[in-house]
Parts: C-alpha cells; structure tokens; sequence
C-alpha cells in the first residue's frame, strides 16, 4: 500500500482503537522526523502523539503489536531507494547488504500484524534476489500476504464502491474521519480557489451565503457549466426580510441566480458562509461568497468526507433542500424560519397568500420532518 501520512496516522488510529500499540519504522531519520510531525496533527486520548516513530536501528530490541514499516518507495517513474535495493548476493557490497538487514529488523519488530508501505508496481517488478522480491513472492499464498491499494480507501461519493475487504472497509472508515486543510485565502485569492473547485466539481455542490449582490454576476458562468455537466446546485440565502436582499436590484440577481442553481431556499436571519462541493471538500469562514466587494476576509478550505458529511448532517441540508409547495396557495415561495422553541418551519411569503383580509400577516407554515433533532 502506497499513501500519505494521513494513511499512517489512519493505521494507527484504527489499531489504536482496538487496543493495540503500533510503531511506524522508516529507513531513513527524515522520514521519521516528517511522519512524528504528521502525527502530531492527530493526537491521542491522552493528549500524546498516536505512536513511536523512528529508523530501524532505533527500535532494535523492541517489538509492538502492529508495525507499519515505511520503505518509501515510490511507484512507476520513482528512483529506486535503498530498500529497492537491498540483496545478498555474492556481489553485493556494504550499502544492499546493510539495507537487508536494516529490512529484517523492521519486519521482526513485530507480534501481531505487519504493513509495509511501497508503490505497488515497484514491488511487483522488484530485482530478483532482493528484499522487495522475496516480499513480492509472498503476495497471494497462503502465508497471508494481501495487497491493499491506497487509491481504493479514498473514493468520490458517487463511484461504484471498491472492494476493500473488512480490513479495508474499516480503514477507509477511519482515513475518512481526517481533515486536510488545503487552503487558507484572504479576499483577493478565495474565489481563484473557489472557481477551481466548482470546475472540478463531480455532483453537488451547497452553499450557504447570506447576501446576494453584483458579486454573484461574476460566478453564474461557472456554476451554469457545472450545472450543465450534472453538478447539482443548492444555495440558501437571507429572506427578504433583510433590508440589503429586499432591494431591487439584489432581487434581480436572486432570480438570476434561481435560472442556474436546481434550488434556492431564503433562510430568515441566516449568516453561515460555507460552501460543501461533492460531500467531501468544505470552504468555511467568514466570507460571504454571492455578495464580497471590499471587506477583509478568510476562507479556509478543508478536505474530509467524514467532516463534510457531518457538517452538512448539523446544516440539515438534504431537508431544508426540499421545500414543499404552499398548502395554502400551492406556491413555491417557501423560506424557512425558526421558532423561539428552537422547532424549524415551512412558511409561504408569497406577498397574496400571507397577506389577511385586514391586513396583517397570516402566512401559512408547516413544521419540518427532520430525521434526527432540530
């Protein structure tokens, strides 16, 4: 299995879950150094790092229940490293020979369950005689050698599920809970990062951005070629109780903007900035994304499928997606808004229909069915 250091920490993490203690073994001490740092990133319960890391020779003499030995060696096009290298052939001098055994002590370390991380194509077609062939060798016997393809633990929402196996399945489930900041964009670089996003967008994409003004102008091209290639579009925005989004004008551009997204639902007094593409990129801050002209802002953006889901579960997006017609008017101007005992609510603003015989407010409404709490 070949990955990043996300896929370390995810080894450890899902072991560590079952009460078991990993250490990751790595050839070279810059390697060591850069996954500790990786690691620090995901802390344990205790407020520790998740596991020793370190060079072979310094875990000579211990012995963990899993080891995750990292030769660093990388796939088709990669120069070949030292544990590529490593072989007792009578030719062999001090480095191939060293290199075996720096090989033997990572691999004995171990009680229980062994990794080896290393491009695939690379020990497929490893030297004969050397480490990474016998390795190779042992790859579907009996002896209980699997391959695991680190492309299959990270897949869109929308493929057609890999087959991981139960090991797998419960590793893709863990690497899922990590969060990669990718992306941290004042004013003047968010929307060259944002434009990037959509146009690499597969399926969906949700925003939520208050205010809708001249800024939406510029981004219809591009949320109409997403929408044309099947990226689903869904945006709630401020109600037109709002004195900015009532005007004319920002009216206007909302019905622009209702012509490109499948749905456009007002919120009454919402102020999220989030915009969640294909369930698993999430761009939080502080930007409003439909309306920024001057102010001083910060976007951050976020890899996560884990995060994104849930964050969307908190928005209850897949619910306030799908407003119902007025019963009243059979209507679709349908906002939602909160009560103060914190239920959530369908309501007509059709100006006819809301509007009572003497001249007060009389809209209809209707409670929202939400799957799990408010």
């Amino acid at each position: 299995m070949a990955g990043g250091f996300t896929d370390r920490a995810a080894l450890v993490e899902l072991h560590r879950e079952l009460g078991e203690e990993t250490g990751i073994v790595t050839p070279y001490r810059v390697q060591s150094d850069a996954t500790l740092e990786a690691l620090r990133d995901v802390e344990g319960t205790g407020g520790g790092v998740l596991a020793e890391v370190g060079t072979a020779h310094k875990f000579q003499g211990r012995e963990f229940d899993i080891v995750v030995f990292d030769t660093v060696e990388g796939g088709v096009g990669s120069r070949e490293l030292w544990m590529a290298c490593a072989h007792l052939q009578p030719a062999a001098g001090n480095w191939p020979r060293d290199g075996v055994r720096l090989f033997d002590v990572a691999v004995t370390r171990v009680k229980t369950l062994l990794y080896v991380i290393a491009g695939g194509e690379r020990v497929k077609n490893a030297k004969p005689g050397t480490a990474l062939a016998h390795l190779a060798a042992l790859i579907g016997t009996r002896r209980g050698v699997r391959v695991l393809q680190a492309k299959t633990l990270i897949t869109p929402p929308t493929a057609p599920p890999a087959f991981r196996g139960e090991f797998g399945t419960a590793l893709a489930e863990v690497l899922s809970r990590h969060v990669e900041v990718t992306e941290i964009d004042d004013e003047r670089d968010f929307y060259r990062t944002f434009t990037e996003e959509i146009r690499h967008a597969r399926h969906s994409l949700w925003l939520w951005a208050p205010w809708v003004a001249k800024r939406v102008s510029s981004l219809l091209p591009e949320l109409r070629t997403a929408a044309d290639r099947g990226v689903r579009i869904s945006v709630f925005i401020r109600d037109d109780t709002d004195q900015l989004q009532k005007k004319p004008a920002n009216q206007k551009l909302i019905t622009d903007l209702r012509t490109v997204a499948h749905v456009v639902v007002p919120m009454n007094v919402m102020h999220q900035k989030i915009a969640v593409i294909d369930e698993r990129t999430v761009m939080l801050g502080s930007l409003n994304v439909l309306s920024q002209s001057w102010t001083r802002e910060v976007m951050l953006t976020m890899r996560g499928a884990y995060f994104a889901r849930k964050l969307l579960e908190h928005e209850h997006a897949a619910a306030f997606a799908a407003p119902p017609r007025c019963g009243r008017c059979n209507g679709a101007e349908i906002e939602i808004r909160r009560r103060r005992n914190g239920t959530w609510v369908w309501r007509c603003y059709a100006t006819a229909c809301k509007t009572a015989p003497r001249g007060g407010t009389n809209a209809w409404t209707q409670n929202i069915r939400l799957a799990r709490g408010r």
